[in-house]
């Protein structure tokens, strides 16, 4: 009998454990739900320090600002990230072809590139076999291989577009990039996919190493149960940005404006003027006729009708020093580290003074104390987790020890925190934005007008937000039919060419967005 009871009061208290588990989860999800729903805050003003940040090209552009703001813009861009400038640069671009001159204002709420872009890893990797997978299910396999091949087509466009305008300073290059599983099951998902994805992007070259053969081709150690490897590319992300904003300023100084500390409260419409918007700023008011939503995980405060369809969530990066034993490759290879609820994206520097670069290292999203959850509709990037960044600190030594020891140099690690944004369906969203999303209507049909959105990159802006914001700013030109010429930074041919009608915000799409699956991806 003792036994019995034994037995039902240890089964009661799993009961009771497995209840208050599930309560727990239930609460998690709810609050996922709860702040994907809610309006974004503005960025906060003191946000942690990003190693890229650090020593900029272009001093004269962190603060930069008219003495007073403009009363007037044909188009104003909220927002002086990769996705502001693509846009800006696309129309600037434009209007000189087309022999017109407008005049373009940027408003920034903290300092130029402060947000996501000059936060990030710094990787141009797009991973078709992932992306491919994942669409496919939703998309069919034609479409989902086009989406693949928007993303493909980042790394020469920034090649290019890098050695054409001489942006050195950006260190942009091809590397070889390798993913490599920590289980035996992602491994064989992943080469599953890999198999699919060559028959419909057969372009798209990928060797596959068993655990034995990555371990000793790369340096692993026996955490490294298969390998994957094609090519991508890195670069300096802000480095790149401020210098393309400093070309178009010294290029087109009567038509760009960029407006720093300059934050967007309000978006009102007035029918009767020839500048239909008016936007409410911390600086006072500016009257446009387009206005661009390029905010990215902050995009849904203005345009209400994607809150509940996307938010932002918050992600963690570091900067470290390899190790003494660590391979000096020049910043020619980059990695990810890919396990079973979870994954690290890494880059190295190029080898400066016989010194090799600092290891450039995100990830960890699924470590933090609630797995991840409370990350999901945060915006506060003043903060870091503890949990996540000893997890990010240690995980090149655990994956390539003894070929990692102690740190090259007694420089100290950064860690900083960014805010990115994914849209329910996981896909950007770019293009025009329809009144009943934006909520705003203009009557007057005596102008070119509209609100325009390239945003929600998902966690993969190097290989979405540049193409998307050109594409962009093609379509705010009109010139979306014409057969343009190839340029750096832009294919050549019709829009249709090259840009996927799959980004585009239709009205349906957004409706059919539901923030329960984003929470469920990542919860």
């Amino acid at each position: 009998m003792g036994g019995v009871l034994s037995s039902l009061v240890g089964a009661v208290k799993t009961g009771q454990t497995v209840i208050k588990a599930l309560r727990q989860l239930s609460t998690e999800f709810n609050g996922i739900l709860e702040r994907g729903r809610a309006p974004p805050p503005l960025p906060v003003p003191n946000p942690t320090t990003a190693y890229w940040q650090e020593q900029p090209p272009f001093p004269e552009l962190i603060d930069i600002r008219s003495e007073n703001l403009p009363d007037t813009a044909d188009v104003v861009i909220i927002g002086s990230g990769i996705t502001g400038v693509a846009i800006a640069r696309s129309i600037l671009h434009e209007d000189r072809r087309q022999g017109r001159s407008r005049r373009v204002v940027v408003c920034e709420a903290r300092t130029v590139c402060s947000g996501a872009t000059g936060r990030n890893g710094g990787h141009i990797k797009a991973s078709p076999y992932e992306v491919f997978g994942r669409f496919r299910k939703t998309l069919g396999p034609e479409r989902a291989a086009a989406l693949a091949r928007f993303q493909l087509r980042h790394l020469e466009t920034f090649v290019d577009l890098c050695k054409a305008e001489g942006i050195d300073v950006a260190e942009c290059r091809e590397v070889e990039t390798v993913d490599f599983f920590l289980d035996d099951e992602s491994y064989k998902s992943a080469v599953e996919e890999v198999n699919e994805v060559n028959i419909w992007v057969p372009e798209f070259k990928i060797s596959r190493w068993t655990a034995e053969e990555a371990q000793e081709k790369f340096h692993a150690n026996s955490q490294v149960k298969g390998a994957i490897a094609y090519k991508a590319g890195a670069l300096w992300p802000y480095r790149l940005i401020t210098a393309v904003w400093n070309t178009l300023l010294d290029e087109f100084p009567d038509s760009v404006f960029i407006e720093t500390s300059t934050a967007v409260n309000e978006i009102q419409t007035d029918g009767s003027s020839d500048y239909p918007y008016i936007l409410t700023t911390s600086r006072g008011q500016i009257r446009t006729k387009h206005v661009v939503h390029a905010t990215n995980g902050y995009t849904s405060r203005l345009v209400p009708g994607l809150q509940g369809k996307a938010t932002g969530l918050l992600v963690h990066m570091t900067s470290q020093s390899p190790g003494e034993n660590f391979p000096d490759l020049n910043g020619q290879r980059s990695w990810s580290i890919i396990y079973s609820n979870g994954f690290d994206y890494i880059t190295q520097r190029p080898t400066v003074d016989g010194m090799p670069g600092k290891v450039m290292l995100g990830g960890g999203f699924f470590l933090s104390p609630k797995h991840g959850t409370e990350m999901i509709g945060a915006y506060d990037d003043s903060k870091t987790d503890a949990l996540t960044n000893a997890h990010n600190l240690g995980i090149m030594a655990t994956v390539f020890e003894p070929n990692w020891g102690v740190p090259i140099d007694k420089e100290p690690s950064m860690v900083w925190s960014g805010v990115m944004g994914a849209s329910a369906d996981l896909r950007p969203l770019v293009g025009k934005l329809d009144p009943e999303l934006t909520g705003r209507k203009v009557k007057t049909k005596k102008i070119d007008h509209g609100e325009w959105i390239s945003a929600y990159f998902t966690g993969d802006g190097m290989v979405w937000a540049w193409l998307s914001g050109t594409a962009l700013g093609i379509m705010i030109s009109g010139s979306e039919n014409e057969d343009l010429p190839d340029s750096p930074g832009r294919p050549a041919g019709k829009l249709a060419d090259w840009f996927p009608s799959d980004l585009l915000p239709t009205v349906k799409r957004v409706k059919a967005m539901d923030l329960t699956n984003l929470a469920e991806e990542f919860s």
